[in-house]
């Protein structure tokens, strides 16, 4: 649940902050605090508290910090929580506290500890990270832990390739053990290739990897992608979900970012999935035309088909974005749905939300969103969102 509240509050929070409020300070010293208030039942009021500071004269120091501030116990969790430690010629850095590690071809963890990477002229990197799983309320373990690390190589100018290792134990078991290799390159002006891949060690076999091929034609941009992904692999070997069973899905597709016009960008998608042997076809056709050469102002129309899984839907996604005066923002999005299986919830979702942002002095801004919908799960739901920002220093 709480996730899911995060996930949704996320989306809210970045329809509060397009844009950046104005400062003419030139301290070298900036501190920003987001409080940002979500409605939602059962457990609302809940919200988020998020802190970043730096200092932009030595730029050795920085530090950042994300509270969830609700839940059903009505205690706050402690999301992210860190000081980085950086040289500013990019050849060493540290980062302690709380913190959500993607490295390499890895998963992506949540882990209490250090992240230590350092860079050689030479082009190699070498990143080590040790600590423990990160537990709701401090609720540790012994012998909970997880370390692992990368070492990587730039090669030339424009190719690198990197090696993964993670273990994580649970209770003193061992839950997660990857092994991952990434690469990049760009073998000509016009063509990037990329793939990395992780293989699970506990359960052999191959838990994701993906391919893809990207090029530059004036522009145009297009890219084809194939994936790999293999649920059960991706979650603890201890966890019950484990034991429900592997349902591996395949991707194939293409994608071709068209600037039609300076202003005016045009985006299709297609995709073939493969989940258990269930062959469908995702599709999406965006359009996303900025009002001002900032792009401060958009208007994006998106149509969209998802033919694979078990849920299958076609859907309409409109979203406007525009300055109304100075130091005032709003934006609006609507979203139709329309189930192939609607479950006696009628044949049309409705999803929209309409927000508004406010720097009515130096430093201050407020924002606030409004969302209502019907979905599978309730037949009508309304939830608002507040955010009270200060920020001061050098941006």
């Amino acid at each position: 649940m709480r996730r899911a509240l995060l996930r949704r509050a996320s989306l809210l929070t970045g329809a509060l902050a397009f844009g950046t409020p104005a400062s003419a300070s030139a301290d070298p010293y900036r501190l920003r605090v987001d409080s940002v208030g979500y409605t939602q039942s059962p457990q609302s009021p809940v919200g988020l508290i998020v802190l970043q500071g730096d200092d932009k004269a030595n730029q050795y120091v920085d530090g950042e910090a994300l509270v969830w501030a609700g839940s059903q116990s009505g205690n706050a969790d402690v999301l992210t929580a860190l000081v980085r430690l950086h040289d500013p010629h990019n050849y060493g850095e540290l980062r302690l506290g709380r913190q959500l590690l993607t490295v390499g071809a890895l998963r992506p963890i949540h882990v209490d500890g250090a992240d230590a990477r350092l860079r050689a002229p030479t082009g190699t990197s070498v990143e080590v990270f040790s600590g423990v799983p990160v537990q709701p309320q401090f609720a540790y373990r012994a012998w909970d832990w997880v370390t692992g690390g990368r070492v990587g190589q730039i090669v030339g100018q424009n190719t690198t390739f990197g090696m993964s290792y993670l273990q994580q134990r649970d209770d003193g078991r061992v839950s997660i053990e990857e092994a991952g290799l990434d690469f990049a390159s760009a073998p000509a002006s016009w063509l990037d290739v990329a793939a990395h891949g992780a293989y699970d060690l506990v359960d052999p076999g191959l838990a994701e990897a993906t391919v893809s091929l990207a090029s530059r034609l004036g522009d145009l941009r297009p890219e084809v992608y194939a994936t790999q992904r293999s649920p059960s692999r991706l979650i603890p070997a201890t966890s019950l979900f484990s034991a429900l069973g592997d349902t591996p899905s395949q991707t194939v597709g293409t994608a071709v970012m068209w600037r039609m016009f300076p202003r005016l960008d045009v985006l299709p998608m297609v995709a073939a999935r493969s989940t258990d042997g269930d062959l469908g076809l995702d599709g999406t056709f965006r359009v996303t035309l900025r009002l001002d050469d900032r792009g401060d102002g958009a208007i994006t129309g998106e149509l969209r088909r998802q033919g694979s899984g078990p849920d299958r839907w076609s859907g309409f996604r409109g979203a406007l974005r525009v300055p109304v005066v100075a130091r005032v923002h709003a934006s609006t999005e609507l979203e139709l749905v329309a189930p192939d299986d609607p479950r006696g919830r009628g044949s049309l979702w409705p999803w929209g939300l309409v927000a508004l942002r406010w720097a009515p002095i130096e430093h201050w801004e407020v924002a606030a969103a409004v969302e209502a919908a019907s979905t599978p799960t309730a037949t009508r739901e309304v939830n608002a969102l507040g955010r009270l920002s200060w920020a001061w220093g050098a941006r």
